[in-house]
């Protein structure tokens, strides 16, 4: 029993707030002790922004209840301060009031540092002495999860490098959470739980965020930012060390923050970029007396490879960087290395596995390793390896590949397959998957002088570029492969390379180079007597002079490579003389040279050149009138290119149907078309952007979007004289006259009407001529001439006899010239006649518009009821085909009535 006058020790449980403890003479009164704030050891926050991140962010929440969570990925990622934010959380203090409990590790923690953490634990929750069976770091994990029970703590271990530790510290009770950040996914699977990726940011998100850090860089050029936000794979380390340094450049006054950014262009000057760490947040692997930076957080994960492994993590940089990535048996081969020790790098963070037995490596670490002296690598320095020979063994195994000598290339003594590797050639499939790794091998092959192996994977890759229209992907290196052919004195190879890089900048709309490479390849050929070459050159000649307005010439090119040519191989020439048939106007001969090529292409089951004559076909037949026929000539064309990837045929077939929607009045749907087909084109640098902005901007006109059509249509313009295309200047030009008379702008319609019509009859190309005819007559139109615009228009019928959809059209704005100089009944007839060929060809619009004419000559004749039905049904229509002139109508049959 107590003795009198003593106080009773009283434990408090449950909500009792004062204990009264005595007998009849004495009573204590003893007031619940005030507890003791929950422990929050979480290291200060940091300055820099967690952007895009909400949905990660989201996933660790709906983990934590679960118990464990493991965040790993790259040093930089951003893994701790994701940490940070959910310990500072308000919604995570609220369901782990109990407080956060924090130990940052780092490379250079053992067990001495793992037992001051849990040590310093146990203080805040308030483990004795009396409870720890053993000093050691056993005993220490078992009292600290005995005293911790059942309350509700967050346990974060920030930078774990091995799974020991973690573990050792992973003490928490039912109503805990315990959240690990690593750099290895190993160690994330050894903790339990859920292990969570964290990736860099998307473009989007990386740009936002430099954005927030340096608004005045970004807003002085956004392209520039993009392209650092690209050169660091949005790393949110390199991102915000970036940030800091142009915001310091701007307080600082450079001369330019465009100096900056260039500065940051070069790898080096990135990797350096270092901020000074704050001592109680410096980061666990980088003592607070260090500056932060890419060097430093990686050289952590670097200083602790062998020799050996830093020799084949040098050598995996010979491969492009992320989003690239490499097969496990290339990456043997390049690097010399057994695949255990490949498998061991995915180990260390530095190399990531991209699934199906392929690896990547982050643009950042790609960097940092090939900035790191070779001679460190040790191994490397004492066998006379380097990172050259590396990429000369990449060469070697990837124009194997390319050329269909096996996926390991043809030197077994520096890159043999590993035992019991099939040796079979590069599908398309499998070229697309390697397309990064192809390239990069011809830039090696350059780099190093390995000419003969350059030309090998030149021949190889060629054709698969250009059938998926990456024309300004081969020209470098066709460049390239012209300077080898010329170094090895191989006229044959020169003769064809000039072939390939003239057709290629043909392709992208340059007809003078274009022009000046094939001619040069034509005299080589010649010397040389290279038959297959000469017949190829005779070809692209032909599309070469074509293209500039030479039809005849190119005509004697096409029936020249005829000549040489035999079988399917005749298909090209075919193809050709079917086009300069068509722009001639001669139809039928165009038809029977298409019909027999696409025959020839057919049998020989050749996809490129199916889609090829499908598509010239469809134009050819659209020329002629015959609408119905090419727009299913243009959709056979456009599902096959899908199917088969060939991209410049699907802007063919794109921009064709988008045409046919256009005479047919489906502006929307022509919009749609044409604007798919004009974005693919510059996806692909591909000449035919330029009519694809004159059709667009013809639509946009017809829609009265005058301002963006004039801008497009200037833009054709400009891109039509670079490109030395007369026949499409002048119909760029006839398009720019009709949208600016339809804004108003008379004179600059007259100079560009008059350019148009010179143009054209110069190059004497009947389609070109008669829109800048039509052109021509819509300005006598519009200035009062009813009499001047009837010349071009008649002169324009006369050259399109036979062809009954532009006849239709054509009379339709002959019958809009009679009904303007009072000449009603015969505007009616007319109206009448261009009505008839309109339907049978299906141009809608073109029919409905026929329909209002003849209704407004009826009414001007007295025939009332007559011009009523006529007008109801012009209306009808052009409401349905939602065309501008429908409110007219509109308007003038309410009028009428």
């Amino acid at each position: 029993m107590d003795q009198p006058g003593e106080p009773t020790p009283v434990e408090f449980h449950g909500d009792i707030d004062v204990a009264l403890v005595g007998d009849h003479a004495t009573v204590h009164i003893h007031p619940r002790p005030e507890p003791a704030p929950a422990p929050f050891l979480a290291p200060p926050r940091p300055s820099e922004l967690l952007v895009g991140r909400d949905e990660l962010r989201a996933r660790i929440r709906q983990a934590l209840p679960s118990g464990s969570v493991a965040l790993y990925g790259l040093p930089g990622v951003g893994k701790t301060a994701l940490a940070l934010d959910l310990a500072y959380d308000d919604d995570v203090r609220a369901t782990f009031p109990d407080g956060v409990l924090w130990a940052g590790l780092g490379s250079r923690a053992g067990t001495t540092d793992v037992v001051r953490h849990l040590a310093l634990w146990g203080e805040h929750v308030g483990l004795g002495p009396q409870e720890l069976t053993a000093p050691d770091l056993v005993g220490w994990s078992e009292a600290l999860h005995r005293r911790i029970g059942g309350r509700r703590l967050l346990l974060v271990i920030d930078d774990a490098w091995n799974s020991d530790d973690a573990l050792a510290l992973q003490v928490g009770g039912p109503g805990c959470a315990q959240l690990m950040t690593t750099r290895f996914p190993a160690v994330a699977l050894e903790f339990g739980g859920a292990a969570l990726r964290v990736g860099e940011l998307v473009p989007v998100e990386g740009l936002r965020l430099l954005q927030a850090l340096a608004p005045e860089a970004v807003g002085a050029d956004p392209t520039a930012a993009a392209r650092l936000v690209e050169l660091v794979g949005g790393l949110p380390l390199a991102l915000n060390l970036i940030g800091h340094h142009l915001r310091r450049a701007a307080i600082d006054g450079e001369a330019s923050v465009a100096d900056a950014l260039d500065q940051l262009g070069r790898a080096g000057e990135r990797l350096r970029l270092a901020r000074r760490q704050a001592p109680a947040a410096a980061h666990p692997s980088i003592p607070g007396s260090l500056s932060l930076s890419l060097l430093a957080a990686l050289d952590v994960s670097h200083d602790r490879l062998t020799p050996e492994a830093r020799r084949a993590l040098l050598a995996l940089t010979a491969f492009p960087a992320k989003p690239n990535s490499f097969p496990a048996a290339a990456a043997q081969a390049v690097a010399r290395a057994a695949p255990e020790l490949i498998r061991a790098l995915t180990g260390t963070g530095l190399v990531e596995s991209a699934g199906h037995n392929r690896y990547t490596m982050h643009q950042v670490v790609h960097d940092f390793v090939r900035s790191k002296d070779t001679a460190s690598t040790g191994v490397a320095a004492l066998q006379g390896d380097s990172l050259g020979a590396a990429e000369r063994r990449m060469v070697v195994v990837y124009v194997g590949m390319a050329g269909g000598k096996g996926p390991f290339g043809a030197d077994s003594a520096e890159a043999g397959p590993p035992d019991g590797a099939e040796e079979v050639g590069m599908t398309s499939e499998e070229f697309q998957r390697e397309f990064g790794n192809v390239l990069q091998a011809l830039d090696h092959a350059h780099h190093h002088g390995m000419h003969e192996e350059l030309l090998t994977g030149v021949d190889a890759a060629y054709p698969r570029l250009v059938h998926r229209g990456l024309y300004t992907v081969a020209e470098p290196h066709l460049r390239h492969a012209l300077h080898a052919a010329r170094v090895l004195g191989d006229a044959r190879a020169e003769a064809r390379t000039l072939l390939r890089l003239g057709s290629v900048i043909l392709e992208r709309g340059d007809l003078r180079e274009g022009g000046r490479y094939l001619d040069e390849g034509m005299h080589r050929a010649q010397e040389t007597d290279s038959v297959g070459e000469i017949v190829g050159l005779l070809l692209k000649l032909g599309w070469s002079v074509g293209m500039r307005g030479d039809l005849e010439r190119a005509r004697r090119h096409f029936s020249d490579a005829l000549v040489g040519s035999q079988g399917v191989e005749a298909v090209p020439a075919l193809q050709g003389l079917g086009w300069v048939a068509g722009l001639q106007g001669r139809h039928d001969e165009s038809a029977a040279h298409l019909r027999r090529g696409l025959e020839l292409a057919r049998e020989y089951g050749d996809p490129p050149q199916i889609a090829g004559l499908l598509q010239i076909s469809g134009w050819m037949r659209a020329l002629a009138g015959a609408y119905a026929q090419a727009r299913e000539l243009f959709q056979e064309c456009l599902g096959l290119a899908r199917a088969e990837r060939l991209s410049t045929d699907e802007v063919d077939a794109l921009h064709g149907l988008g045409w046919l929607a256009v005479r047919r009045g489906h502006h929307a749907q022509a919009r749609m078309l044409l604007t798919e087909g004009l974005e693919l084109a510059w996806e692909l640098d591909y000449h035919e952007q330029v009519p694809l902005l004159v059709n667009l901007g013809r639509v946009l006109t017809a829609q009265g979007e005058y301002d963006e059509a004039g801008r497009l249509l200037r833009q054709a313009v400009e891109g039509a004289r670079a490109q030395a295309r007369p026949e499409k200047l002048s119909d760029a030009l006839s398009a720019l006259a009709r949208q600016e008379l339809a804004d108003g702008q008379y004179e600059a319609a007259d100079a560009h009407v008059r350019e148009s019509l010179d143009v054209a009859e110069r190059i004497a190309v009947r389609e070109v001529l008669v829109e800048a005819l039509e052109a021509a007559a819509d300005l006598e139109l519009a200035r009062g001439h009813a009499r001047g615009a009837q010349e071009p228009l008649l002169r324009a019928m006369r050259l399109e006899r036979g062809n009954a959809a532009v006849i239709a059209r054509l009379r339709m704005r002959l019958g809009e010239s009679h009904e303007a100089e009072g000449g009603h009944a015969t505007a009616a007839e007319t109206f009448r006649a261009a009505l008839a060929g309109a339907e049978r060809s299906g141009q809608e619009e073109i029919a409905a518009l026929c329909l209002y004419g003849a209704a407004r000559a009826q009414a001007a004749l007295g025939d009332r009821e007559g011009a009523r039905r006529l007008g109801t049904e012009a209306v009808q229509r052009l409401a349905g085909l939602r065309a501008a002139r429908a409110t007219e109508a509109r308007i003038w049959l309410a009028d009428l009535a």
